[in-house]
């Protein structure tokens, strides 16, 4: 008889098309509890098979229940075909985050075999399904190898009545480097907004070689978004920064789209909307119920809590801030925002991400600000009082600062390039929070971002722009 040593904390992942007996194996060898089916779960959420949405949620909830297990070192078997390559990975960086063995059973039954006993159960997929799960299990006999598990074993009909499992002490797999991490986790990112930081964040991500889907919530928006990103990318190759080839590439990395739907494939979904805490939540919850759980969520928020955000979700340990700074293809620096469940794991990923991009990170704790809006917002705001008071004009005091402090640009002409509205509404965010004077926004920021005067891109500002 042979026998398949499982250690007593190990994820067990079972690949094999419907009617392979898998499941059947499963009850033989372990108990209800150990066993997490994808099946299970989908019965839990929506009665309704065909409802792509609650099929969705079906996932997320399996992958949080083994998540959940094996954070308690529990042995947990994952009852899924795991036929994709997608579910493969998902729950192979599950099992990496836990730092606990993977151990693949492949169910290799005959397909007559699998359509006999589809034939005998309640819930039949039928001879087409099982013959494309076949395909897929050709594919993922050829892939698992290169996979990277700590065991893998091919079990045909006869193997699967003769083996024993036999539970062996924990053991502790090794964790991940950062180049893995890289490697591993993320792959492709959507991005949430693509106005003037959504759009640059989109540019850097599919510069550095990740494929992009970025989401705007009308055709028009997002259009613009995408001349945007075009517009920048034609400057970087008169500029001699990348090839036309480069620029062509880059761009055929990006898909624009109205729908958050289309955002669940994603491995790291990145938020550029507006700063305004419900709005934020609002987009977090939606996500929350398209996104597998193995998906880390960044908000690019520059002033917000990103403990907050995280309670709109049911992933707060894989949730943090990403806050590039604009304009992001020009600016070095990312604060990485670590919430206050933030996982290191979610911090190592996020990171070694930020500078595949070619980014600085500087990882912060979450307070109001973080740490360079916390140092610069002040001298902004005090720029626009000193304006209110009459102690100089706008273009006096934008000289005075660069001559003076050798600063690249003047207060006036920074506000418009990163935004006046942006300004005010992070000014009123930390305000809110601190009470602390130094942040309270002038009369005068208020009146420009209701008049919608916003700065360069809305082509006026303290300065006019043609």
């Amino acid at each position: 008889m042979r026998r398949i040593p499982i250690p007593k904390n190990a994820l067990v992942i079972l690949v094999g098309p419907a009617g392979s007996g898998k499941s059947t194996f499963a009850r033989k060898w372990f108990s209800d509890t150990q066993i997490v089916s994808s099946d299970r779960c989908r019965a839990m959420v929506s009665d309704d098979e065909a409802n792509l949405a609650s099929s969705g949620r079906a996932f997320q909830v399996f992958y949080e229940l083994i998540r959940h297990r094996l954070a308690l070192g529990r042995l947990t078997v994952a009852d899924s075909t795991a036929l994709s390559p997608r579910v493969r990975r998902e729950l192979r960086a599950l099992a990496r985050g836990a730092g606990v063995p993977v151990v693949v059973l492949v169910f290799a039954t005959s397909p007559q075999t699998c359509v006999v006993r589809d034939a005998s159960r309640e819930r039949r997929v039928g001879p087409e399904v099982i013959d494309r799960h076949h395909r897929m299990l050709q594919a993922a006999l050829e892939a698992i190898p290169r996979e990277g598990y700590n065991a893998w074993y091919v079990l045909n009909e006869q193997a699967q009545e003769e083996v024993i499992i036999e539970l062996t002490e924990p053991q502790m797999a090794r964790r991940a480097t950062r180049k893995e991490v890289r490697e591993m986790a993320i792959q492709r990112v959507g991005v949430v907004g693509c106005g003037l930081m959504g759009s640059g964040i989109a540019e850097v991500c599919a510069r550095a070689g990740y494929q992009v889907v970025v989401r705007e919530v009308s055709e028009e928006l997002l259009q613009a978004g995408l001349r945007r990103i075009e517009q920048s990318m034609a400057r970087a190759v008169e500029r001699q920064k990348m090839t036309p080839e480069e620029r062509d590439a880059a761009r055929a990395r990006i898909r624009g789209t109205t729908r958050l739907e289309d955002l669940q494939d994603s491995d790291l979904v990145i938020e550029a909307v507006p700063e305004k805490m419900d709005l934020k939540k609002e987009v977090w919850r939606a996500l929350d119920g398209i996104c597998p759980a193995s998906t880390i969520f960044a908000s690019n928020t520059s002033s917000l809590s990103i403990t907050e955000m995280a309670t709109a979700t049911r992933r707060p340990d894989r949730f943090c801030g990403l806050h590039f700074f604009n304009p992001v293809p020009v600016m070095k620096l990312v604060e990485l925002v670590r919430g206050y469940s933030t996982s290191e794991e979610t911090v190592a990923t996020c990171r070694a991400f930020a500078e595949s991009l070619g980014k600085t990170v500087v990882v912060v704790k979450d307070h109001p600000g973080f740490l360079v809006n916390y140092l610069a917002l002040p001298f902004l705001l005090d720029a626009v009082r000193a304006l209110e008071k009459g102690l100089a004009t706008k273009e006096e005091i934008d000289t005075a600062v660069r001559l003076g402090l050798n600063h690249p640009m003047g207060p006036f002409e920074f506000l418009d390039l990163v935004g006046i509205d942006t300004t005010y509404y992070i000014a009123e965010a930390m305000f809110a929070e601190l009470k602390d004077p130094r942040y309270a926004p002038p009369v005068l920021l208020k009146q420009m971002t209701l008049a919608g005067l916003h700065g360069r891109k809305t082509g006026r500002g303290f300065y006019t722009y043609g």
